[in-house]
């Protein structure tokens, strides 16, 4: 049974980086300031609060 992601309302303090965890094959990344969580499967990408795209989770994007 695949483990949901967690979702969190958006405290506009986000920084999103990988959380150490591994799910079906993909790294998972948590934002520091909400604790939602994101993998490259899902169907949106993460933004950090100034709008910019993480070095980890464009790399991460790059293996879609």
């Amino acid at each position: 049974m695949p483990h949901s992601l967690k979702v969190n309302p958006c405290n506009e303090t986000c920084d999103w980086r990988p959380n150490g965890e591994v799910r079906n094959a993909e790294l998972v990344f948590a934002c520091a300031g909400c604790g939602s969580e994101w993998v490259r499967s899902a169907g949106w990408t993460p933004r950090n609060l100034d709008g910019s795209i993480g070095a980890s989770v464009q790399a991460e994007l790059e293996k879609r």
